[in-house]
């Protein structure tokens, strides 16, 4: 077994280690599939990332980029930035842009998520009783929001939490307010419509879509699901 993957999880977080994160996401996507659907156009659709430049974000008034991770920045669970991804890297360190990650993954994923970016934001948001509560890495502090809001603590709520996923809107709200930015100045980018684009449609934020990194990278299941969810982008466009 891959020694990078052994590591405790939260025990507060649900866990269906029987079901593959995608799976996951069309659960928690189908009941809101007409919804959905009707927001599969990208504000922008890139021809790669190198296109996402300083002229291009000052030209669109950008000044808050959520980056999907996963054939985005990086292949399929890769360890570092994807080659696709490289252009990108200068606005890391630009001090006139805010970023945030926001990923379907997993407890393990997540955390190494913010070792690979240990200077970015990884969001995620769970529910607990019919309330949200937010989580945020950054710096290697892993803290949690009561109902996405307010000062973080260290100490997650007590009871079980289920992650929810994009193309809940309700993720990109607090990646948004974790920002501190307008949220007609940030930009979702990343490489699927079904949750990246959706998602930020339905929160009313603009999207940029690319290419998939590292496609040949990706499993045979998510990759059918790709095919699947562009068929639908085109039927509906």
């Amino acid at each position: 077994m891959d020694e990078r993957r052994r590591e405790p999880s939260n025990p507060r977080v649900r866990h269906r280690k029987k079901k593959r994160d995608w799976l996951l996401t069309v659960r928690q996507s189908v009941p809101k599939a007409f919804s959905v659907a009707k927001h599969l156009a990208p504000t922008f659709e890139l021809r790669g990332a190198a296109e996402i430049d300083a002229r291009f974000l000052r030209e669109h008034g950008i000044r808050g980029i959520l980056w999907d991770v996963d054939g985005t920045l990086t292949h399929y669970h890769g360890l570092g930035l994807a080659p696709e991804a490289e252009p990108v890297r200068f606005l890391f360190e630009a001090d006139w842009i805010r970023h945030g990650i926001v990923s379907n993954s997993d407890e393990v994923r997540y955390m190494e998520l913010g070792r690979i970016f240990p200077d970015l934001p990884v969001l995620k948001l769970y529910e607990l009783d019919g309330t949200t509560v937010g989580r945020r890495l950054e710096k290697g502090r892993d803290l949690w929001y009561a109902e996405g809001v307010g000062p973080g603590v260290a100490d997650p709520p007590e009871g079980e939490m289920e992650a929810l996923r994009k193309p809940d809107a309700r993720i990109m709200r607090f990646a948004v307010e974790q920002l501190g930015v307008p949220a007609e100045a940030v930009l979702m980018v990343g490489d699927q419509y079904w949750t990246d684009v959706a998602g930020a449609g339905l929160a009313g934020l603009r999207s940029a879509k690319v290419p998939t990194a590292g496609q040949s990278t990706f499993p045979p299941a998510i990759r059918a699901f790709q095919r699947i969810e562009r068929w639908v982008r085109h039927m509906v466009a």
